[in-house]
């Protein structure tokens, strides 16, 4: 399945940002649509098959649509929110400030990276104390920190217009050099697994229904529900003796009841009428060769 795009259009855009196609050869998984992006140190990884949802166009659908769930359920950090994160080389208990020596002595230096490049400023010790010099090297990186634009940390172009269109309003700066949780982990993590339900719920049913003559006078019937693990069945139908549409008529009636032991009662009807009866046509079935079949349940 090939995508169309413009030709100005980049990976990054609204059609593919965080989607990658993967095609049957070599696949270890199957053809489908993977979506890959990260919010806030979680990577969100889901695979979308041709085969679950019946043709590479869906399978994209659904992926697109997962993506956009994620991104629009997590905002990406901003720039703010970076800034005060305590790196684990910290030692001051502040993000930005520390305690050194440079050439002039033992200092209390602070520091900021802003769009211009790093802002660095550095305190005497011995001219302040050290209470003054590093409440001083404090005061300098929160006011550099308030005059700095709060921006999304949002690199990819569809990703950023989300953010802008989804979560502008809720830009504010840190009030702070020390760390500020504005989405916990736990948060964040019941968000996902939230969306992962969702689309776990609706997801296509799929049965996959084997009928096939491995030895003589015995036929096995095998059904499953294509999924990863499968709740499948397995029935060996005895035919020494029957005539050849008694047979048929007893594969068709144990295909039945498999289906509906692996689904239920609707499905089951609805599979008799829609393939089961054609594929059991007296006139036509061969035993021999049976007949191996995985289709898309409807939704009701």
């Amino acid at each position: 399945m090939t995508i169309e795009r413009n030709p100005r259009q980049t990976k990054h855009g609204a059609d593919t940002y965080g989607l990658r196609r993967e095609e049957a050869a070599g696949a270890r998984h199957g053809a489908g649509w993977w979506v890959s992006v990260r919010r806030r140190g979680h990577r969100i990884v889901r695979l979308f098959k041709d085969s679950i949802y019946g043709s590479g166009d869906a399978a994209y659908r659904q992926a697109r649509a997962y993506r956009d769930a994620i991104i629009l359920a997590i905002p990406p950090a901003t720039n703010h929110e970076q800034a005060v994160l305590l790196r684990r080389n910290n030692r001051s208990g502040i993000s930005g400030v520390r305690r050194i020596e440079s050439t002039d002595g033992h200092i209390w230096q602070a520091t900021l990276m802003t769009n211009e490049g790093q802002k660095r400023e550095n305190f005497s010790i011995a001219k302040f104390g050290e209470e003054a010099a590093k409440s001083m090297a404090i005061t300098q990186r929160r006011k550099w920190l308030k005059a700095l634009p709060v921006t999304h940390l949002a690199y990819a172009h569809h990703a950023a217009e989300v953010a802008r269109s989804q979560f502008g309003d809720g830009l504010a700066p840190a009030d702070d050099v020390l760390p500020e949780v504005r989405l916990a982990d736990a948060d964040i993590e019941t968000r996902i697994k939230e969306i992962n339900d969702q689309f776990d719920a609706a997801r296509p049913k799929r049965l996959r229904v084997r009928v096939k003559s491995y030895s003589t006078d015995r036929v096995s019937i095998a059904v499953s529900d294509g999924e990863s693990p499968a709740r499948k069945k397995l029935m060996h139908l005895n035919t020494r003796g029957k005539a050849e549409t008694e047979i048929v008529n007893a594969i068709n009636s144990s295909v039945r009841e498999t289906v509906r032991a692996i689904h239920d009662e609707k499905t089951a009807c609805w599979f008799s009428s829609t393939y089961g009866n054609k594929l059991l046509n007296p006139q036509t079935f061969n035993i021999d060769e049976g007949f191996n079949v995985l289709v898309i349940v409807p939704r009701e």
